[in-house]
């Protein structure tokens, strides 16, 4: 392949981790919609990882941190991550940072931010808020447990 393409390739990545972070199913994905000869976009993708340029963990941390910041549960960022093209061994051990604790008061924050105009939280349909806490990605148990606390069941 031609040098010129190659520093194109390259100059993207770049260009794409100067914004933020991302995984290498994302770049090869951004990569090929630029009609990119895909072994030469994984060539390159592999010097940018060899080099620590690009690094799924890195990503996936940084991700994780952002969404469970943002008061989306486990389940919402495993399945975008996925998505994304990480592996199931790196998500694992990104999300382990992270307790039920940790996912329960997030649930509960979530619920607080988005029902604190009710001032009469017994009114409010308990199927409702777990609806809410399941489309944010939080698994049933902390639901359970997040719900209840918050009307104080």
């Amino acid at each position: 392949m031609s040098n010129n393409q190659i520093d194109d390739i390259n100059n993207s990545i770049y260009r794409y981790l100067n914004m933020r972070e991302h995984s290498k199913q994302e770049l090869l994905e951004k990569l090929l919609r630029k009609n990119f000869d895909l072994k030469t976009i994984h060539e390159c993708l592999n010097e940018f990882s060899k080099k620590d340029l690009q690094s799924d963990v890195r990503f996936t941390e940084s991700y994780a941190r952002v969404k469970f910041n943002s008061k989306k549960g486990p389940v919402f960022i495993r399945a975008s991550l996925q998505i994304k093209g990480v592996s199931k061994d790196i998500i694992d051990n990104a999300l382990s940072i992270y307790s039920d604790d940790d996912w329960e008061k997030n649930a509960k924050l979530a619920l607080n931010k988005k029902y604190s105009i009710d001032k009469d939280n017994a009114s409010l349909p308990t199927g409702k808020l777990r609806l809410f806490l399941q489309n944010r990605g939080f698994p049933f148990k902390i639901i359970e447990k997040a719900v209840n606390d918050y009307l104080k069941i």
